[in-house]
């Protein structure tokens, strides 16, 4: 299923880009359902270690390619999540913070929600 074929391209976006754009969009549905099931796995007490990494790396990947897509907003979030977990996991407590990040988490679900 094509989720972009409704979506315009943000303004001032190059129309090369639109190939990117797509893929971005596309994968977005994926994204936001890994990282809803990564953080109903830590609410159910498993190990946090995995999910919080493997959220932290699928944050990275929005954050590296959202921006030139014209979602600035929405790569500075996974950014910031991103940044904000490793600082976690490389303390040796993936959890220490996740009060504030959990929020975080969800603000950036909901943008990401906005542009599918």
């Amino acid at each position: 299923m094509n989720l972009s074929a409704s979506k315009q391209l943000p303004a001032g976006l190059p129309e090369v880009l639109r190939a990117a754009h797509d893929v971005f969009i596309n994968l977005t549905t994926d994204r936001i359902l890994q990282i809803e099931a990564l953080t109903v796995a830590i609410g159910k007490g498993e190990e946090p270690g995995p999910a919080v990494t493997e959220i932290a790396q699928i944050a990275h990947k929005i954050a590296g390619v959202a921006g030139t897509l014209g979602y600035p907003e929405v790569g500075d979030m996974a950014r910031s999540i991103e940044q904000r977990l490793k600082a976690d996991i490389g303390a040796g407590a993936p959890l220490q913070n996740w009060d504030t990040i959990g929020p975080a988490i969800e603000d950036l679900l909901d943008a990401m929600e906005d542009l599918i």
